[in-house]
């Protein structure tokens, strides 16, 4: 089944719909997000890529990044993601936005943040595991280059927000 993204402009405008391989070939700009969970004590969730998933595999990823399905908002892409990748359900504040084309992605994403020290159930199709790191060393991991696109460019954002 065909999964539609917004097709959107460089500001954001949505011109439509775009099924997501369409948009993944062709180089169209759609609507994407990141959320950086943060526990009590400081520290942040990462993720670890599945080396299985088709585009940038066995990276160090956001605690959740998402593609927003046609209908939905950003917050409540957020949200679903979240509670889809990590088992958890904690509402959602919005940091940042940025653009970013690193193929096959062509994306507006947008940077959010949670809190939350409850229990972590990772969905084993997206990661293989995780680390709840203090800041410091994120920026290690980001410096080190072996992440996604929308860690790299996300986390300047989310650093001294969270």
């Amino acid at each position: 089944m065909a999964e539609l993204l917004y097709r959107v402009t460089p500001d954001d405008a949505v011109e439509g719909s775009v099924d997501r391989d369409k948009a993944h070939a062709e180089g169209v700009l759609h609507r994407s997000g990141i959320v950086f969970l943060r526990r009590s004590d400081g520290r942040i969730l990462v993720q670890h890529r599945s080396p299985s998933k088709r585009i940038f595999p066995d990276r160090y990823d956001c605690s959740a990044a998402f593609h927003v399905t046609f209908g939905e908002s950003y917050e409540e892409a957020a949200v679903r993601e979240l509670h889809e990748e990590t088992g958890v359900t904690a509402p959602v504040r919005w940091l940042g936005k940025f653009t970013h084309h690193d193929p096959p992605e062509h994306q507006i994403v947008v940077v959010f943040a949670c809190d939350s020290d409850g229990p972590i159930e990772l969905d084993p199709s997206e990661a293989t595991g995780c680390e709840i790191l203090m800041v410091t060393a994120v920026d290690a991991i980001v410096r080190e280059g072996r992440v996604t696109p929308w860690l790299r460019d996300g986390w300047p954002i989310a650093r001294n927000r969270i």
